[in-house]
């Protein structure tokens, strides 16, 4: 399937009246697995991002040239829409337009761009601040510019729910929203209350990430306009606790039949599409 097809599908998606769950990708075979199973929209974090790429922690180490590549990677691996974090967009406003440009031609159907100040500075007293509305609002605009050739959705996000206050995240919502952007991504809302207030002080799709327990009812999130929800990583930390008991296991001497939640051979070769490269190969590497 074509980037375009993808895009098209998820641009369906978010004007339906419908909430799904995005499924947490971080390679091409979590993208497959993700596919196979259901899922109709894939996301890349950032955090996992720098987890599979660097083995670091979500300290804005990764560079853009980093993420478009494993972008890409997952990309053409899958038919699955691929929803990218991409931070605060590596820098100002023009970076911004250049981030918009390479994940786009990685294949993504979307990309967030954030008002958090990256990567943290010097002597600063928390983890993270807010750039100005202006600021932000100048990001969104410029992200929109690189956009328009390609169709990729951007989403504008803000972390003002966390970092300030609910009133000054639906005033960052709503100068995102005049600024053009296609959806509004928002991350960490706990309660009804806060999403209601959203949800009436705006008009576009939201995007939630890591909600609270409260919010986990589809039938009430897709009422309030929410069209995808992200409930965490759980999918990369599961991986590397079986990666981790697996080597304890055969390093204690366990017999590889004896070892537990290794996939076997069929599903390997259908996730790595064997039989597609097998037809390949007696079509072109034979006489």
């Amino acid at each position: 399937m074509s980037p375009n097809d993808k895009r098209k599908n998820f641009r369906d998606l978010l004007a339906s009246d419908r909430c799904v769950i995005a499924g947490s990708v971080f390679d091409p075979l979590s993208a497959r697995i993700a596919h196979e199973v259901g899922f109709e929209v894939g996301l890349l974090g950032g955090s996992v991002a720098s987890f599979a790429v660097l083995g670091a922690p979500d300290l804005t180490l990764l560079t853009l040239t980093e993420l478009a590549e494993q972008t890409r990677r997952i990309c053409r691996a899958t038919d699955l829409p691929v929803l990218v974090d991409a931070d605060h967009g590596y820098g100002n406003a023009l970076n911004v337009m250049r981030t918009v440009e390479e994940v786009a031609n990685a294949g993504a159907a979307g990309l967030s761009i954030e008002d958090t100040l990256l990567p943290r500075a010097f002597g600063s007293t928390k983890e993270s601040s807010l750039t100005s509305v202006e600021e932000g609002v100048g990001k969104m605009r410029a992200a929109m510019a690189a956009a328009r050739d390609s169709g990729i959705a951007v989403f504008g996000r803000t972390g003002a729910v966390a970092l300030t206050d609910l009133d000054d995240a639906v005033r960052r919502l709503q100068a995102y929203e005049r600024a053009g952007v296609d959806a509004l991504f928002v991350p960490y809302l706990k309660t009804r209350h806060q999403l209601d207030q959203i949800s009436t002080n705006t008009r576009l799709p939201i995007i939630l990430g890591g909600p609270g327990a409260e919010l986990v009812d589809f039938a009430y999130l897709a009422s309030r306009r929410v069209r995808v929800c992200l409930r965490g990583h759980q999918a990369f930390a599961a991986s590397v606790q079986a990666l981790y008991d697996t080597a304890q296991a055969v390093l204690a001497g366990t017999a590889p039949e004896k070892l537990r939640n290794v996939a076997p051979d069929s599903l390997m070769a259908r996730l790595t599409q064997a039989a597609e490269h097998e037809r390949l190969s007696d079509e072109f590497l034979k006489p």
